[in-house]
């Protein structure tokens, strides 16, 4: 967990962010409201601890700008005196608790516990919430799928039987004969088009296969490879993999996980057009599947297990931090041709298995794709055996 303090007095604020440092915290000790705007903007922290009087200005002030530009973040008040009417100010402007100096490193570990608490309960609503979403654009795209695609069958059979007509020697004849081909064919390429495209709703919605089994990924993973092969050789993309074949297998389907993987490994294709590197890497995981936790490490021998990870990770053009919360959102696109649907169809496909997918990207440095599957009960370990994936 990452903590702020935010105090002007440094003999106070340094020592105490020193000694949460030494029970496993990140903490950062700032003197000034400039220095704490300038360390939220590179870095947003778990919880903010941050006193009433500063030197330069009013801590209130900074909890509303604090409130204005990051209104999930945790803000807790401290203060050496016991003026009330300050107290329900901070209250009213959002301020999680207001805890009087001096103030224990137990009374600031229990914050950092409520806090951690708040933030998987927001996460579970969160998720809660884009499911049911889900479930709605599935619903809604079940009947745009049924009543475009019967007009749509009989507009490629009719299409199909034009094609068949133009190739009688009566046809071939025509003068138009080409032209009417040609316009032939682009009825047929377009209504493909739609096709997809429906297909598309369907699985944002609903998902392909809602049989699960513990999956082979390393195996799924190669028979997908092998459908980029040749479009990686081409773009001179060098593709690595550290896929551990001995680790225990997630719970899901594999079509879906074929299909997820061949979106990312399409998109990451689509981003080093020049030429670039791709690795996909799998290990155990400790945080749960849906949580959004990036994990860099290889897990210590004891550590419990609690998901499988997976990560496409890429050498490309990135995607800028303005863009990037919206990546999953259906139809969703920064490029000139793309529907938008395939990162949604992955969120769709991960969450319905109950994972969770996220994008950690640099613009310009390229993109890393995380997911978190949940392990089949069958292959849960009580710990985690060595790995060699990165």
């Amino acid at each position: 967990m990452h903590v702020l303090i935010v105090d002007d007095e440094q003999a106070f604020a340094a020592p105490l962010a020193e000694r949460l440092s030494l029970r496993g915290l990140k903490a950062q000790a700032v003197t000034s409201a400039e220095q704490a705007l300038a360390s939220l903007a590179d870095a947003l922290p778990d919880i903010v601890f941050l006193d009433v009087h500063l030197a330069e200005s009013d801590g209130i002030s900074l909890l509303q700008s604090i409130r204005q530009h990051y209104p999930a973040l945790d803000v807790i008040m401290l203060t050496g005196s016991t003026d009330m009417q300050t107290a329900l100010r901070a209250m009213r402007y959002g301020a999680k608790n207001w805890l009087p100096k001096p103030i224990s490193v137990d009374t600031l570990l229990e914050e950092c516990v409520k806090a951690a608490q708040r933030q998987r309960q927001r996460a579970h609503e969160q998720h809660l919430a884009e499911l049911d979403r889900l479930r709605s654009l599935g619903r809604i795209a079940e009947g745009v799928a049924h009543e475009v695609n019967n007009p749509l069958n009989i507009i490629m059979q009719a299409a199909g039987f034009i094609e068949d007509l133009l190739e009688s020697p009566a046809c071939r004849a025509l003068p138009q004969h080409q032209a009417m081909a040609q316009a032939v064919s682009t009825m047929s390429r377009q209504s493909l088009r739609v096709r997809e495209l429906t297909h598309s709703l369907l699985m944002v919605g609903l998902g392909l296969d809602p049989r699960t089994q513990p999956v082979d990924v390393p195996s799924v993973l190669h028979q997908t490879l092998a459908l980029v092969a040749e479009r990686a050789a081409q773009q001179q993309v060098i593709i690595t993999e550290a896929l551990a074949p001995a680790l225990p297998r997630p719970l899901w389907a594999n079509a879906e996980l074929q299909q997820v993987a061949r979106n990312l490994l399409e998109n990451a294709l689509d981003a080093m057009p020049q030429g670039g590197r791709l690795h996909i890497a799998a290990s155990l995981c400790a945080s749960p599947p849906t949580s959004m936790e990036l994990e860099e490490e290889a897990l210590p021998e004891h550590e419990p297990v609690h998901s499988y990870a997976l990560t496409f990770t890429d050498t490309g053009c990135g995607i800028a931090p303005e863009q990037l919360p919206h990546i999953f959102e259906p139809f969703y696109t920064t490029r000139a041709h793309g529907q938008g649907l395939g990162l949604a169809v992955c969120r769709s496909l991960v969450q319905g298995c109950g994972g969770s997918i996220r994008a950690y990207s640099t613009l310009g440095k390229g993109c890393r794709m995380c997911l978190r599957l949940p392990l089949a009960p069958e292959a849960k370990p009580q710990k985690s055996p060595p790995s060699n994936a990165r």
